[in-house]
């Protein structure tokens, strides 16, 4: 029986190259598949928020939901936007809580059939979740519904100069350097669910743009204004859509 022969050098070479092609093939494709299902998903969720709004308005008086509320109707704890959390899920550690979407003030207008958007999970950056239920990676300006604690004046659709022009919902996310397993040296992408004139929340995942639906019913993408890009993770794409203390797309 002949003596096998093995791989000569140049043969070597070859097939190494051949597995280093496909392997770029096969890593561009992922990459497409994930942004397209990364665009999908918020298209989707953001699509259900927008309806929902504009239904809660008609039958509201055209005023805005708050963004939180202490609501005792539901027990000690807090009513926000996007459901309603306990005060035992506020005090356990982060991505150990729940919310219960049946609870907030959209409940009866926006289907149960949102999808946790991939872009965190697969986005090559660390990812600190907040709930153990899910997420949305979705955020609601908080000038409209009183602020971040519900103290303020919940504003009115008609009252609002341009409605095309105002920002309700929005691809959203913040850096998180503060809180373990984060940390100065170990930035990680986090969900958020609102925005202010000061907040850097606004997610630019969508080719560099926020994918938003507007006070008009009408959604479309807004690009980061570039001076308030964060730069404790540059690459995270997380800013805002105007300098800090601009409402311009907030009001």
């Amino acid at each position: 029986m002949p003596p096998s022969r093995g791989f000569s050098l140049v043969e070597l070479m070859v097939s190494m190259a051949i597995v280093c092609v496909l392997g770029t093939i096969v890593f561009v494709a992922a990459k497409q598949a994930y942004a397209t299902s990364s665009l999908a998903v918020s298209a989707n969720n953001i699509r259900q928020l927008a309806a929902g709004g504009m239904a809660y308005l008609g039958d509201n008086n055209y005023t805005f939901w708050p963004y939180r509320t202490n609501d005792a109707a539901n027990g000690a704890g807090a009513t926000w936007w996007f459901g309603f959390e306990s005060a035992t899920s506020m005090s356990s550690p982060e991505g150990q809580r729940n919310f219960d979407p049946t609870k907030g003030p959209l409940a009866n207008y926006v289907p149960k059939g949102f999808r946790p958007d991939p872009s965190f999970a697969l986005g090559g950056r660390a990812f600190k979740p907040k709930y153990r239920n899910g997420y949305i990676g979705m955020g609601y300006n908080t000038l409209l519904g009183g602020g971040f604690m519900g103290s303020g004046a919940l504003k009115k659709q008609t009252a609002l100069a341009d409605p095309s022009q105002a920002v309700v919902f929005f691809t959203a996310a913040q850096v998180n350097t503060f809180q373990r397993p984060a940390s100065a040296l170990n930035p990680m992408l986090e969900e958020f669910y609102g925005i202010d004139e000061r907040e850097l929340t606004a997610h630019f995942r969508h080719g560099g743009k926020a994918m938003v639906s507007f006070a008009s019913g009408n959604a479309g993408f807004l690009p980061m204004d570039e001076s308030t890009r964060d730069m404790r993770s540059p690459m995270a794409n997380i800013g805002r859509f105007a300098p800090r203390g601009s409402r311009k797309f907030l009001e």
